[in-house]
């Protein structure tokens, strides 16, 4: 851990546990992520017909066993299929919360019933239509930059029914805090490292593309190409290698042959950029002194 402290970004590494979002991936999906609820907060203010206010809390990488461990049971839990991303994202509200907009879409004051019940068959109807309305602007925000389709598999009161990775595994853990008609509560995304990789990659893209600091290099590939091309690159050949003592190098003069350790009739070495990458055969061709290339030389 010294080398750690030493060194500026530098990092421990964990092998257990290596799939994880950058900080620049992190901070991309919370932006999204914070659009996504902003639009939620107005339709649900006009499903319920009461003021509903969102406020982003955190964005953090955990594990995925702690975080089952902070729902309490029963819990209001949606499994969500985002196609054609691989894995299931699980959006998660508290049950007073769910209760509450329920209330209300059933044309009451929005009073919350009492913790720590289920809810009924037809209470977890009301509440998958209104996930499913939210889930709609999930895939309106996230159109720009990857186009997924978001679908509601099924609803849960319980945890363990909800698996979406692994124990060991990192997830991401969007929470907003809920303040309705009073009532305080939170409702969650949350994704496995599989569903969310994607598009937080689109997401950093985006961002650099909009603020100009990325070029669509895959609408321009002649231009990168021709770039590419145009770098210049060093050349030289090698005549051939020999050994000389101090003493013999002092008492050489002008007319003597020094003799290499390679035979005249021995292919010699074209080298780029100060590595060997050429075979080739010394010749003229205009007046210049020039080498023909035979072969690629192999790498020892």
């Amino acid at each position: 851990m010294g080398l750690v402290r030493e060194h500026d970004g530098v990092r421990p590494y964990d092998f257990q546990r290596p799939h994880q979002l950058s900080r620049a991936q992190a901070d991309a999906v919370t932006a999204v992520v914070g659009t996504f609820w902003r639009t939620a907060a107005n339709f649900l203010s006009g499903y319920l017909r009461t003021p509903v206010q969102l406020q982003q809390l955190t964005v953090n990488q955990i594990i995925y066993e702690e975080m089952i461990q902070s729902i309490k049971t029963p819990a209001v839990l949606g499994i969500v299929s985002t196609e054609p991303l691989p894995g299931i994202a699980l959006m998660e509200c508290t049950p007073s919360i769910a209760l509450s907009m329920i209330d209300r879409a059933l044309g009451g004051p929005g009073v919350s019933a009492p913790a720590g019940r289920r809810l009924s068959e037809i209470e977890l109807t009301i509440m998958r239509r209104i996930f499913e309305r939210i889930l709609g602007f999930y895939a309106d925000v996230w159109k720009p930059m990857l186009e997924v389709s978001t679908r509601l598999t099924s609803m849960e009161h319980n945890p363990a029914f909800a698996q979406i990775a692994g124990e060991g595994d990192l997830v991401l853990v969007a929470r907003q805090q809920v303040t309705l008609d009073g009532n305080r509560g939170q409702i969650s995304m949350i994704w496995p490292y599989i569903n969310i990789a994607p598009l937080a990659e689109a997401a950093v893209r985006f961002q650099l593309m909009r603020d100009g600091s990325l070029e669509n290099i895959d609408l321009r590939p002649h231009d990168m190409k021709r770039h590419v091309e145009a770098v210049p690159v060093h050349g030289s050949v090698l005549l051939g290698r020999t050994e000389l003592t101090l003493g013999e190098f002092d008492q050489l003069k002008v007319g003597d042959a020094v003799v290499l350790k390679n035979r005249y009739d021995q292919p010699l070495t074209l080298r780029m950029s100060n590595r060997d990458k050429f075979l080739v055969l010394p010749g003229r061709s205009r007046g210049r002194l020039a080498v023909r290339v035979i072969s690629r030389k192999e790498d020892d």
